[in-house]
């Protein structure tokens, strides 16, 4: 049994990946109207569209998300678009790492701003009004990377396994408020730009199929800690 998603209203950042179009047209099939935010206006315009195409609405916030200043202001976006928000998807926007004693500082920083500090400025600023409403679902989709160690991942490694801990946090904090809290570990999907040789046969399209499961699910059903795909 499945719950209905028809009538909520969605955030998905990481807006700029293929994996947030396919997100987003996910949710818009199930009735859900998204605000996607992302750092590159182009591929926000075509995920956008990609939204229409299939019946639709999508609001584009292109911009960075590095203050709680840019936070709160996509937060306060969602709640003018559409005047209520129900759904958080925060996706892992990029992968980069190295061997420790050889790691970038430059690329440490980057990686662990961009995969940790950002979903915890998001949660900051949307889970005020989640608990005001008494309900909601946060959902991060970020990678089997966070599952264990392995050589090369660096910083992405430590940030990935930094975002279980967090969500962890959050399911522990709100669950009495009515927000449900789901971590999806895929591994490496096949893309438009990324279709090497010997990947397994997972897509954005899967993942963004598993994503409709999660959040649909019915409250008793929910699984705690990450589902790995």
């Amino acid at each position: 049994m499945s719950q209905s998603l028809s009538g909520q209203v969605a955030l998905v950042t990481g807006g700029s990946t293929l994996l947030a179009e396919a997100v987003c047209v996910a949710l818009a099939q199930q009735g859900v109207p998204v605000v996607a935010n992302g750092p590159l206006a182009d591929r926000l315009d075509s995920l956008v569209a990609a939204v229409a195409a299939v019946g639709g609405q999508a609001v584009p916030v292109p911009g960075p998300l590095e203050t709680p200043a840019q936070a709160e202001a996509l937060v306060s976006a969602v709640l003018g678009a559409f005047g209520r928000l129900d759904l958080v998807v925060w996706i892992a926007p990029f992968w980069n790492g190295g061997l420790i004693h050889e790691h970038s500082v430059a690329v440490w920083d980057r990686v662990l701003a961009g995969n940790l500090r950002e979903p915890f400025l998001l949660a900051r600023a949307a889970l005020p009004v989640l608990r005001d409403q008494g309900s909601g679902q946060i959902l991060a989709i970020g990678s089997d990377s966070a599952l264990g160690a392995y050589a090369r991942d660096g910083a992405f490694n430590v940030a990935l396994h930094g975002l279980n801990a967090l969500m962890d946090l959050i399911r522990i904090e709100n669950a009495e408020h009515g927000i449900r809290v789901h971590v999806l570990a895929p591994g490496l999907a096949q893309t438009q730009t990324h279709d090497a040789e010997g990947l397994p046969n997972l897509t954005t399209a899967d993942v963004a199929a598993w994503a409709i499961w999660v959040l649909t699910r019915p409250a008793h059903l929910r699984p705690n800690g990450p589902i790995v795909i």
